[in-house]
């Protein structure tokens, strides 16, 4: 059965140049038969040839023109045009022809609430279950972590997304390479109760400075049998390591611990 991986995750997390290198990983050491989709209509630049683009049906520029909307505007008129393209989307490759193909990477827009808090995300991954099962991989941006109200942020930013979706998700710490602190992104994935003890020298204050302690014990409640994987679209670094959790958690029958 194919495995459909969708990556989601904020503007700026480097979720369309992993799909690209790990594209390429599977193609090279694999040889596996890939699919890349493109459903970001904002996008001016892809490193990769996607199989589909939802810019062949309309572009962010071209709503913001018809409509006379901003970019974030545009946005969410986007995700609803989604909904009326639904039938003819999953007519078209790769999703008419899923035998064809051993992975499907699915790219999504950096604005990722205009998509995944949208009532279009909910259609959209219904149509995939009926396809195979849906793997969800959120990306955390690891260059963007620098205090620990960051970290929290983006982890519970994957659990909004597992909560809304009712999907598999899992996360991927990507830009390992330029980060300057991988071990907060590492420890709020792997070993959140560890973070109380740096909370309780947090100099912040304010709301923030009580809400994060909080936010840690839900974290601890909402943390899944999942072991942080470090990646790199850049060095490539940790690529097969992303495959094995993809696959792990697609056939639900490996130790994700």
């Amino acid at each position: 059965m194919v495995i459909i991986v969708t990556f989601v995750g904020p503007a700026g997390s480097g979720k369309t140049s992993l799909i690209n290198a790990y594209g390429s990983w599977l193609r090279k050491e694999l040889f596996l038969r890939i699919s890349l989709v493109n459903f970001d209509p904002g996008v001016e630049y892809l490193p990769y040839k996607p199989d589909f683009d939802i810019r062949e049906f309309f572009t962010l520029k071209e709503i913001m023109e018809k409509y006379k909307l901003g970019p974030n505007g545009a946005f969410l008129k986007a995700s609803e045009m989604i909904i009326d393209y639904l039938d003819e989307i999953f007519s078209r490759e790769p999703f008419s022809n899923i035998e064809n193909y051993d992975l499907i990477l699915i790219d999504t827009p950096g604005q990722m609430e205009a998509f995944i808090f949208r009532p279009s995300s909910t259609l959209f991954f219904r149509k995939l279950e009926k396809l195979s099962k849906p793997i969800i991989v959120f990306v955390i941006d690891a260059s963007a972590i620098q205090t620990i109200s960051d970290a929290v942020t983006l982890w519970f930013l994957g659990v909004l997304t597992q909560a809304k979706t009712g999907l598999t998700v899992v996360p991927v710490i990507n830009k390992i390479d330029i980060a300057s602190n991988v071990e907060l992104a590492k420890l709020i994935v792997e070993k959140p109760e560890e973070l109380f003890k740096l909370a309780k020298n947090y100099s912040s204050e304010g709301l923030i400075s009580e809400v994060v302690p909080e936010l840690i014990s839900i974290a601890l409640k909402t943390k899944g049998a999942y072991r942080p994987v470090m990646v790199s679209a850049e060095t490539k670094e940790g690529l097969e390591e992303l495959h094995f959790l993809i696959h792990e958690a697609f056939c639900s029958c490996g130790d994700l611990t």
